[in-house]
């Protein structure tokens, strides 16, 4: 009996064996596709930022060089003017620097928390699947002893029970 019992049970165990495997590898598979959707997101997003930054930066130094130009080198009303035209531009350089920032961090917000929750639940999902293949190759190792067991049980004695 423990043949048979043991004979099934290696059957069902290795048929939930290849079953979880085959989940953890699509599992894998979905994680794997949102982790590089993320870390692509991610870069798009840094360097769409870096893009943006630059961009300021520039038009800040346009902007500077010519009221530089226009300005009398020798006359400190045209550089008193020049200086506060330069604060004035750096303060609303610093708003925009801000407004920028904040516009990014909606949009990181927005785009990759999300994706970012698709993969903590693959991942928690994973790992409850490597678990439960941990659990089923166990079972499937111990079936097969009770298997082996009950094979080597139902030896037929050809000494006629003489020892």
């Amino acid at each position: 009996m423990g043949f048979l019992s043991g004979a099934y049970g290696k059957l069902m165990a290795g048929r939930l064996v290849r079953q979880l495997q085959w989940q953890l590898t699509s599992v894998n598979s979905r994680l794997n596709r949102i982790t590089k959707q993320v870390g692509d997101m991610e870069k798009s997003m840094q360097r769409q930022e870096r893009m943006q930054s630059m961009f300021m930066n520039n038009q800040f130094n346009q902007i500077r060089m010519g009221m530089m130009s226009g300005m009398d080198q020798s006359s400190t009303q045209d550089y008193s003017a020049y200086m506060w035209g330069v604060q004035n531009l750096q303060s609303q350089m610093m708003m925009q620097q801000t407004m920028m920032s904040e516009y990014f961090d909606m949009e990181r917000e927005a785009q990759l928390e999300p994706l970012k929750a698709i993969q903590e639940e693959l991942e928690t999902e994973k790992d409850n699947l490597e678990s439960r293949l941990k659990l089923a190759q166990g079972q499937y190792e111990a079936k097969k002893k009770e298997e082996q067991d009950g094979a080597k049980n139902m030896v037929p004695d050809y000494t006629g029970g003489q020892g």
